[in-house]
């Protein structure tokens, strides 16, 4: 009796792999697959960083429009207080006064007290003494000096934002960087918080000259620095 002819070995090798593979689970392959594609896109550059976009540059005087405020940042001084508001700083240290003119794009009022609202929208960069999230001490009307007013809509108002810095923190025409910052809408939060604007990001600067105004700003001096 003829015996029968020995089966090729590539074929035994593969009816192994299809056993073991009955034996494997689903999600070892789907890892297996996985780490192999990092591998290989890793290896191509499919994981470089992609390039984070440069933030747009403003100069003073532009408009940014964000999710809830306009804004155009126009100008700063340095003065030593605003005694008729009742505004002054510890003794040694000035006022850093950052003048914009804001609008609110939103259909409710936007307040500017105890650093909320339209007061999380700016911020001095780089100013000795002041952290990087410093909010201001107060906001201000320009023309009446109204302090923390609520920004009706539709509404262009230039404001004040005002903060304390040491004596030697800024010179006359320094330069001075501002951040402008936009924030995300949120409906959530239940009765208590209901719709507002929340988690500021940077997302435009401008640089301007400080101009020092010394002991006796009045509201024509400061839209004219």
């Amino acid at each position: 009796m003829t015996e029968p002819a020995p089966q090729p070995r590539t074929n035994a090798w593969r009816a192994r792999a299809i056993r073991l593979s009955d034996r494997v689970p689903t999600k070892w392959f789907i890892t297996g697959l996985s780490i192999l594609f990092l591998i290989a896109s890793a290896a191509f550059g499919g994981l470089a960083d992609a390039a984070t976009p440069a933030l747009p540059e403003l100069k003073p005087g532009d408009s940014f429009a964000g999710s809830e405020l306009k804004i155009s940042v126009v100008g700063a001084v340095l003065i030593d207080a605003f005694p008729a508001q009742s505004i002054e700083p510890a003794e040694g240290n000035r006022l850093l006064v950052v003048r914009a003119v804001v609008e609110n794009l939103w259909d409710k009022p936007v307040p500017t007290l105890n650093g909320v609202g339209a007061a999380d929208n700016l911020r001095p960069v780089d100013v000795d003494g002041l952290d990087a999230d410093e909010k201001p001490l107060t906001v201000a009307i320009v023309s009446d000096g109204t302090i923390s007013p609520a920004l009706q809509p539709g509404v262009p108002v230039e404001l004040a934002f005002i903060w304390e810095v040491s004596a030697g923190a800024l010179s006359d025409e320094a330069r001075l960087r501002v951040n402008i910052f936009d924030k995300v809408y949120s409906r959530g939060g239940g009765v208590a918080y209901g719709e507002r604007f929340i988690d500021p990001f940077v997302a435009a600067y401008t640089e301007l000259a400080v101009n020092d105004v010394g002991a006796g700003a009045t509201a024509e001096s400061e839209q004219n620095p």
